[in-house]
Order: structure tokens, then C-alpha cells, then sequence
């Protein structure tokens, strides 16, 4: 049987090679792919948000392209951002891929209070700017720094959605030059921001928004739940990082920002700088949860795997295995990744795959990603893989390992165990 090194060359070289079509494909590709994150379920309750800032414009042409294009400079600046960090890693010699930031826990706990807070404009505990913006928060109010903001947000939330879909463009972008890489993530951000830019500057369809009036301030309550709903999943994974005190930790900053936000807008209604200062203090203990997070030690036992039908990764395992003449289907996955989430409960667990593996006596391996794990990234990196989900099948007595598709369905699944217990 062939070596782990070895396998993992042959499924390279069954992955469709990130840069055969050059840099023209590349840009074309994440275009294409930051369009198609617009109606992913990471991004919807953010674009939302934006759906309304237009709508308050009334029809005005004007406001319409000033909405457009502060939201785009927040999109590509968050991605160019985003690049840059990319590209910094890579020179320093880090192995990694996109969602490395997710791994960090005090990036997660920002997060949650992110999201949070959001949720709290939305609701209207607090707001941002003067008087002529009462009642509306940062991501919700019009004007070019809550547009610029909402293109920030989105870059942000779009994290766990986007390896998935941008599979050649992010690989070609990991390995090419910087001068090539980066035009790769500000075509993905141009592509997250097209239709707004339509919107703001075709007048047709900035004519088919509703007209403005009081649905607009119910709409608005209704999008803060979905906020808080994302905050509760990214305190999940922060507890899945750093077990459950992290999750009380961070769960004690939000009560404690809640609370300094509703008192600093209290205090912004009443006047006073004096009753401010408070305020502004506990908002500085409740941010310090950030940081207290960041500290905390992994649990000891680590992540557990996903059920109990499976093996954790390792390459000296996978190595024995293969050595053994056992099929693999090894599943490199992470809590943060929704569409892992996504294929593990519609396909990995399904019946037809579970009698999949049991008829061709092949193993199932998995390898959680939610932390830093170097042994991962290497199997990562050695793939070419720019982030998870990765499946790859690897046959009985030795051969090529085959690369199944980032979303998932059971019958290639199943398809792919039957051509490896051959």
C-alpha cells in the first residue's frame, strides 16, 4: 500500500488543480462565489438590515448610490483586511486556511458580543449618533458610517459560509503571489456587495423597494432575533473551545454590556458626560471578557468527536489503516463551519451512510478543526484544501485518495465507499 505522503499526493492530484485557469478564472470564480453568499443563512440577517437603509431612502437615487457604495468600501476593506492577514501568515511560514480566525476564541467571544449588541440596537435598548438617529443602531441606521459598518459585519458573519463555495478561488489565492492573491478576496467582497450595488445604481430595480412606514420599525425588532441566535451559536463553539467557563464568561460580559448600553443611552437622553462615565466603565469590564477568554486553557480532554461511530484523525492511524488495507472516509470538519454542521446532520449521519460504512467495512475518521491543530492544517495544506469541510475517501489496498464534493449528499457518500471497498 502506498504512504500517507504518497495518498495525500494522489488526492491532490484528483482535486481539480486551484490554478489552471490563472488569475482571469480565479477573480471570475470568487466574483461568482461572494454573489452566492448573499443568500446564505450567515449573511441574510445582515443584508436585511441594508434592505431597510434603502428603503428609508424613499426612492432617492442619490441616497440609493451613497447607501451602495459606503456599504461595498466596508465589504472590500473587510476583505482586503482579511487578505492581507492571509498573506502575512503565509510569508511568517503558518500552515492554515480560510476560518483560522474563528479558532481563535477571543475572535468568537468578540464576536458574541458583536452580535449582541446588534441585536440590542436592533431591539432598541440603545442607538448610535444624535438625535436625528434616535432608534436606529449602528448596522441599521442610514448614513455612510452605519452603511461602511454593515459591509464590515457582513465580511465578518460570511467567515464560516464561505470556504465551501470559493474552494478554487481561496486555493489559488493561498498559493499565488500577493499581487495576485489580493484582487482574489476583494473580487469575492465585490461579489458579496453586486446586488446592493444594482440596487443603488439601477433605477428599475431600486424602484421595486417597498415604500417607506411603521412595517420598517417592526421589521427591524423582528432582525434582532437573529442576532441573538447567532450570538448563542458562537457561544456554543466558544464553549466547545474553552469548555463551559468561557461560555459563562462571555455570557456575563453581554448581561454586563447590555446593561452599560442601556445606561449610556439613558444618560445620552438625560445629558451629562458625568452620568456617563459609569457606563463607559462597565462597557470596559464587560470588553475585558474578551480578553479573560482568550487566556483560558483548552479543556483536557479536548474536542470530542462528533458520535460514536467514528475515529479520531491522526496521520499515523489513517497511515495503519491504509496499511491494513481498510477503506477511509476521513471527515475533516469544525463546530464553527456551518456547512459541516449541515452535511454531518443530513448526510454523515444518515442510515444509508451509516449501513455504507458497515457493508464496506470502512472506517470513519474524523478530525475537528475548532481548535489550532497543526496535524490537521498539514493534511489540509497537503490537499490543497483552503478550509473545511474536506472529505476524502481513501480505497482498500492503497490507490488514490478521491475528494468528494465540500456540499455533500448521500449518494455520493455512499457511492464513494462502494468504489473504495472494491
Amino acid at each position: 500500500p502506498a504512504g500517507s505522503d504518497a495518498s495525500a499526493d494522489n488526492a491532490v492530484r484528483s482535486t481539480p488543480p486551484a490554478r489552471g485557469g490563472g488569475l482571469a478564472l480565479a477573480l471570475l470564480l470568487a466574483l461568482a462565489g461572494g454573489l452566492l453568499l448573499n443568500v446564505m443563512p450567515c449573511v441574510l440577517p445582515i443584508l436585511s438590515l441594508k434592505v431597510l437603509g434603502l428603503a428609508q431612502g424613499g426612492g432617492d437615487r442619490a441616497s440609493a448610490r451613497r447607501h451602495a457604495l459606503w456599504y461595498t468600501a466596508g465589504v472590500l476593506v473587510a476583505f482586503a483586511l482579511v487578505g492581507l492577514l492571509v498573506l502575512a501568515l503565509r510569508a511568517a511560514g503558518e500552515a492554515m486556511g480560510w476560518g483560522f480566525q474563528l479558532q481563535q476564541p477571543g475572535f468568537v467571544a468578540a464576536l458574541v458580543l458583536l452580535m449582541a449588541a446588534v441585536g440590542l440596537s436592533l431591539s432598541g435598548v440603545f442607538s448610535v449618533g444624535g438625535p436625528a438617529n434616535l432608534g436606529q443602531g449602528l448596522a441599521a441606521r442610514s448614513g455612510p458610517v452605519g452603511d461602511f459598518f454593515t459591509g464590515v459585519l457582513a465580511c465578518v458573519v460570511a467567515s464560516p459560509c464561505i470556504a465551501p463555495f470559493m474552494g478554487g478561488a481561496l486555493a489559488y489565492a493561498f498559493a499565488a503571489p500577493a499581487l495576485a492573491a489580493l484582487p482574489v478576496f476583494l473580487a469575492l467582497g465585490l461579489g458579496l456587495a453586486l446586488p446592493f450595488l444594482l440596487v443603488g445604481f439601477v433605477p428599475a430595480l431600486a424602484d421595486r423597494l417597498p415604500r417607506p412606514g411603521a412595517w420598517m420599525e417592526t421589521l427591524k425588532q423582528v432582525l434582532a432575533f437573529p442576532m441573538y441566535l447567532t450570538a448563542i451559536w458562537l457561544a456554543w463553539v466558544l464553549g466547545r473551545q474553552r469548555g463551559v467557563d468561557a461560555m459563562a464568561l462571555v455570557a456575563a460580559g453581554v448581561a454586563l454590556m447590555a446593561l452599560a448600553l442601556w445606561w449610556l443611552e439613558r444618560a445620552r437622553m438625560r445629558g451629562g458626560w458625568l452620568q456617563r462615565l459609569p457606563a463607559v466603565a462597565l462597557l470596559a469590564v464587560a470588553l475585558s471578557s474578551v480578553v479573560l477568554v482568550g487566556r483560558l486553557p483548552a479543556p483536557a480532554s479536548g474536542p470530542a468527536a462528533p458520535d460514536a461511530g467514528s475515529v479520531p484523525y491522526s496521520a499515523g492511524r489513517l497511515q495503519a489503516l491504509r496499511d491494513a488495507g481498510t477503506p477511509v472516509f476521513v471527515n475533516m470538519t469544525a463546530d464553527w463551519c456551518v456547512t459541516c454542521k449541515a452535511n454531518e446532520r443530513t448526510t454523515l449521519s444518515s442510515p444509508a451512510f451509516r449501513a455504507a460504512l458497515r457493508r464496506t467495512g470502512a472506517t470513519y475518521m474524523v478530525g475537528d478543526w475548532t481548535n489550532v491543530d497543526p496535524e490537521i492544517s498539514a493534511f489540509l495544506e497537503a490537499h490543497r484544501a483552503v478550509g473545511v469541510p474536506l472529505y476524502v475517501v481513501y480505497p482498500r489496498g492503497g490507490g488514490e485518495g478521491e475528494v468528494l464534493p465540500a456540499i455533500l449528499d448521500r449518494d455520493t457518500a455512499v457511492a464513494a465507499l462502494e468504489r473504495a471497498a472494491r
